[in-house]
């Protein structure tokens, strides 16, 4: 029986499983949960997952389990994050994609499809309880890019598509139903959300220790990118609040992902194993109303390498823009009107810092090999403990191995020559 298999489950996780076993059209009574880890060390930072199959005689369906962890503090800094998570996929991204169906475009054109299916979300910030349950991708052979190593053109091409298409979702429905695109607009940064629930001002601490470390990556004698990031480094909560600022962006403001790097996103191969062919996007916990810019320079930046970027930074950037320009004259929008060159250029001036702003909080995650990763738990009361020298350095373990330490000063500094070479800083 159901009820006596499920009973070591917490009891609102358990009620959401019987609500989509339900829905799914198991039978009451005669169906079993079986559950296990859901992911690999350091797949997951801002929650625990769990894999649950449901199975009855003859079927079963396996879903993803997103739970916020136990630890207390993590609980507290997660609530916010699963709360957003909750409302895109409830109510957000079923708004644009149900825009996108009723434009009954013609069978082979594009869509945007690329979020895995969520059968159910719901959080509850007072109680600070919350269940997010999704189909597994690694069913349908879809699979993470090992996030130690810099993405290659293909992977990012096939990014660039994706979003252009996320983006004209929101530029069409923008344009053409407002009354019900306003509800977008109150899509503002979670993040901004998490700092003010930060009495501590340990966040403003930690990024202050991080762009000194970036800056250590530098050589000693370039005194003119160093000059550059000491004149931010005791400032960078400011600067990355004016980025995500969703009014600064108008009237270019669209839903965006919010933290497009490699975890974030899984592939789905074609015959060769390499070559990536479909992709969707997941974790999206920092989605926002806000610049179209922000999910490109957060991805180039953080996910590519300066070697790359070098060859292809203007051709990805390109890529993007004819993808949004493609749909939104599918959906019936002009990009000439909506968004032309000229201004998507001045989006990357004003907004194309904020890739290297993340940077140097998710670069040393990125660079530490998954099998040297610190226990997330440690790690996130070691950021939150006051230091007890008084100082206001931070203690980030994260990028600090060997290994991990000779990534970081490579991609970081590389981050940061682009960043200035591009005139975003």
């Amino acid at each position: 029986m159901a009820e006596n298999l499920t009973t070591h489950f917490p009891k609102r996780f358990s009620d959401a499983l019987k609500q989509v076993a339900r829905e799914q059209g198991f039978t009451e009574g005669f169906y079993r949960f079986q559950s296990g880890s859901g992911c690999n060390v350091g797949d997951g930072f801002a929650g625990d997952l769990v894999k649950v199959s449901i199975r009855e005689t003859g079927r079963e369906l396996v879903v993803l389990c997103k739970l916020l962890p136990e630890n207390e503090i993590r609980k507290q800094q997660g609530v916010p994050l699963f709360d957003r998570e909750s409302e895109a996929y409830v109510q957000i991204l079923p708004l644009l994609l149900k825009f996108q169906r009723e434009k009954n475009l013609p069978e082979g054109l594009p869509r945007f499809n690329n979020v895995p299916r969520c059968y159910y979300a719901k959080t509850t910030v007072d109680k600070m309880e919350s269940v997010i349950i999704m189909e597994d991708l690694r069913l349908q052979a879809f699979r993470m890019w090992d996030k130690a190593n810099p993405v290659d053109f293909e992977h990012a091409r096939l990014l660039m598509i994706t979003l252009g298409r996320l983006h004209a979702l929101s530029f069409a429905m923008k344009d053409q139903r407002p009354d019900e695109f306003a509800q977008c607009r109150e899509f503002t940064d979670p993040m901004t959300t998490m700092l003010a629930l930060d009495p501590k001002n340990t966040f403003e601490k930690m990024t202050s220790s991080m762009c000194r470390r970036a800056i250590d990556t530098l050589e000693k004698h370039d005194t003119f990118r160093r000059r550059k990031l000491e004149q931010i480094q005791d400032r960078i909560v400011q600067e990355i609040t004016a980025c995500v600022d969703g009014k600064a962006a108008e009237p270019y403001a669209i839903i965006g992902h919010g933290d497009c790097w490699s975890n974030n996103m899984m592939f789905q191969y074609q015959e060769d194993n390499q070559t990536p062919k479909t992709i969707k996007l997941i974790d999206w916990q920092l989605s926002r109303y806000g610049s179209p810019v922000l999910d490109l320079v957060y991805f180039i930046f953080n996910c590519t390498d300066e070697e790359l970027r070098a060859h292809s930074y203007q051709r990805l950037l390109s890529i993007y823009y004819n993808s949004l320009s493609e749909h939104l004259h599918n959906l019936g929008g002009n990009v000439e009107r909506q968004f032309p060159r000229s201004a998507f250029r001045d989006q990357l001036k004003q907004f194309g810092r904020y890739g290297f702003l993340l940077s140097m909080m998710v670069m040393p995650i990125i660079c530490t090999p998954n099998d040297e990763l610190p226990d997330t738990d440690t790690a996130m009361n070691g950021i939150m403990e006051e230091n007890p020298t008084g100082t206001n350095e931070i203690n980030f373990v994260y990028g600090t191995t060997e290994k991990a330490a000779i990534r970081y000063r490579s991609r970081m500094s590389g981050c940061i020559r682009d960043t200035i070479r591009l005139g975003y800083l």
